[in-house]
């Protein structure tokens, strides 16, 4: 119950800087669409997070319920949203499922974004970040320049 009530928050602070007019655009399922795949990646890996196993935490494939979310809200409002959970994130888990749901969006910013993750402190933040940001370049049939 913690854990909802912490993407709920999560999920209405990440979309409270869309505005009015996107929103409408995009209907009222975005939030709901950002905050279930959150929380469906969290019940995914959280555990092996606080088991401090997060090489496997990160290593294990997401369900396909969230990755199909994640392609829903693939676009510059999901992306938003994705970003303003990651600068809220209080934990691994937390901060790596946001750039992996958020990194479905295929854009130059959000390889721009995954950049910024490089030289985390956290070593499987970085490489989350690095990984994710090669797949970009990877499905664009461009090279990987991520190598640490």
């Amino acid at each position: 119950m913690k854990r909802r009530r912490l993407l709920v928050a999560l999920g209405a602070m990440a979309l409270s800087t869309i505005t009015v007019g996107t929103l409408m655009a995009c209907g009222p399922s975005a939030r709901t669409k950002v905050v279930n795949a959150m929380e469906g990646c969290l019940a995914a890996r959280n555990a092996l997070f606080t088991a401090g196993q997060a090489d496997q935490a990160l290593a294990t494939p997401l369900p396909a319920a969230i990755d199909s979310l994640a392609d829903q809200t693939a676009y510059s409002v999901g992306f938003n949203a994705y970003q303003e959970v990651a600068e809220a994130a209080e934990t691994q888990a937390e901060l790596t499922c946001a750039l992996e749901l958020g990194a479905h969006y295929q854009h130059e910013d959000v390889r721009t974004w995954l950049q910024s993750f490089w030289r985390s402190p956290d070593a499987p933040v970085a490489q989350h970040a690095r990984r994710l940001h090669d797949q970009q370049l990877a499905r664009l049939g461009r090279a990987v320049t991520s190598a640490p």
